[in-house]
């Protein structure tokens, strides 16, 4: 058996096929470019990214070798290949040279497929195709490569955002996914969960967001707040309050400060608010707590 080959990024493949290959447009974990005019002839190393390709100036025949086949297809204009990372594959096109290239980080849809999908990526795979006839799919990738999208000063995020779109329909249309998919397992890793842990305890006199939280672990909200309560038994709003509740105990015992400003180091939007939500969680009011009744 011959050894695996090592995988090649899009740049290195693209130089490879011309000496001028064309500009390389950034996504959000990925790249789009547009081809034409390369040999029908293509060697295409096992790329380090998934590989969508969209066939454009009119219908072609494609024949592919390589993983144990031979493949050949009719490719109709605007029909999809997909190439899933880690394939190498030899291709031969009689028609139109001319194709919009899609590169897709690997962990750009795993991401997708835990937020969007609530499921675990590594049970997941893209279907391998030439010739996909997926309108909604080939028309977000056609907006993917519209340079006009790079006129307006928010190109890269709206680039980014059919980006998104397009990886959801491509899960949902185009890969393994079905009912007995594995749900996404959400433990947090121990030193995510005691850098949450210390955050919120430096931040316990400031407003904390969902958005903090999930940045601070690199989740999406949805998953930073299931795991949370998986590791914590609560969700992170109510783990917030009670750890401001437990330092405005300790503050009320062993310091002088008023009870305005014991709400106010521990993040309460004032005195009325905090003792609403002293009396509700301990049944005494914040007075009443430090005299001892």
């Amino acid at each position: 058996m011959a050894p695996a080959l090592p995988a090649v990024s899009p740049e290195a493949w693209g130089a490879s096929l011309t000496a001028e290959p064309p500009p390389l447009r950034r996504l959000d974990g990925g790249f789009v470019r547009h081809f034409a005019g390369t040999s029908p002839a293509m060697e295409q190393p096992p790329l380090d990214h998934h590989y969508v390709a969209v066939h454009l100036g009119g219908p072609k025949l494609v024949r592919r070798w390589g993983e144990g086949a031979t493949l050949e297809a009719d490719a109709a204009l605007g029909s999809l290949t997909v190439v899933p990372l880690g394939a190498a594959f030899r291709w031969l096109t009689r028609g139109p040279i001319e194709f919009g290239h899609l590169y897709i980080a690997p962990r750009r849809l795993a991401r997708t497929v835990r937020d969007v999908f609530d499921r675990e990526p590594a049970e997941i795979a893209l279907r391998p195709a030439i010739g996909w006839r997926d309108p909604l799919a080939t028309s977000l990738l056609m907006t993917l490569l519209d340079p006009d999208l790079d006129l307006g000063p928010d190109g890269r995020l709206a680039r980014d955002n059919w980006y998104e779109a397009l990886l959801v329909r491509l899960v949902h249309a185009g890969s393994t996914l079905d009912v007995t998919t594995p749900r996404a397992r959400n433990r947090l890793a121990p030193r995510t969960l005691a850098r949450l842990k210390n955050h919120i305890a430096d931040h316990l006199a400031t407003p904390i967001s969902l958005d903090d939280l999930a940045a601070v672990a690199g989740l999406s909200r949805f998953h930073l707040c299931r795991s949370f309560r998986e590791a914590t038994g609560l969700p992170p709003h109510a783990y917030v309050t009670r750890e401001r509740l437990a330092r405005a105990r300790c503050l009320l015992r062993t310091t002088d400060l008023s009870i305005a400003q014991v709400a106010a180091a521990c993040g309460f939007g004032s005195a009325g608010q905090f003792a609403t939500a002293f009396r509700k969680a301990l049944g005494s009011s914040p007075s009443a707590f430090r005299r001892g009744d």
